[in-house]
């Protein structure tokens, strides 16, 4: 398994002991982003991926394709680098704060990413809205609360009912189906490669 833009490798722990694991970042990461300097991570310049065509059962990246600058090269680099019939899956955020300035160039749609994974060699893609527009809207409060809980933490007492009682409503939004998927926090992307599996 490769993941792309590997930053400090949370996810890396919930893969079994028999997958073996390859993490790929740029070579300036932790200076764009503020990650750590990971052991056992390939580093690269951006453009082509290090490895040969057909190398991994699966390629997956987390949050990282809105900092891509050219997302159409970056789609067909993991393309190229999965076996066919191998699988991807990655996240993106949707409704989401300018992050990582400047390094943040891209919100995406569903059509768009349908069309991008498509012309960069997946098929059966599967595009997931995460949350709905309650969900937002809770985040978007929550966001508020923690800025000011940090700028003044004597507030932090005040706003703790406010934080409780919008994380009630976020989750039981979600659990009853409130609101609309159209307006969400991010999508999940599932795909494989367009290949004959051997």
């Amino acid at each position: 398994m490769l993941d792309v833009g590997c930053g400090d490798q949370p996810y890396r722990h919930l893969l079994h002991a028999g997958c073996q694991y390859f993490g790929l970042d740029l070579a300036n990461g932790w200076e764009a982003f503020g990650t750590a300097k990971a052991q056992n991570v390939s580093h690269y310049a951006g453009g082509s991926f290090p490895y040969p065509d057909g190398a991994f059962d699966s390629v997956f990246h987390t949050e990282t394709l809105e900092h891509v600058i050219d997302p159409a090269e970056f789609l067909r680099e993991c393309a190229r680098v999965l076996r066919p019939g191998g699988e991807t899956f990655f996240t993106v955020p949707f409704q989401a704060r300018f992050h990582y300035i400047p390094h943040d160039y891209w919100r995406f749609t569903p059509t768009a990413l349908e069309m991008l994974m498509v012309r960069a060699g997946f098929e059966d893609v599967r595009v997931d809205a995460r949350g709905t527009d309650v969900v937002v809207a809770c985040a978007k409060v929550l966001g508020v609360c923690y800025r000011i809980g940090f700028t003044r933490p004597a507030l932090l007492p005040l706003l703790g009912p406010v934080i409780f009682a919008t994380l009630m409503l976020a989750h039981a939004s979600l659990h009853v189906g409130w609101g609309s998927p159209d307006d969400c926090l991010g999508y999940t992307v599932t795909a494989q490669r367009v290949g004959v599996v051997e």
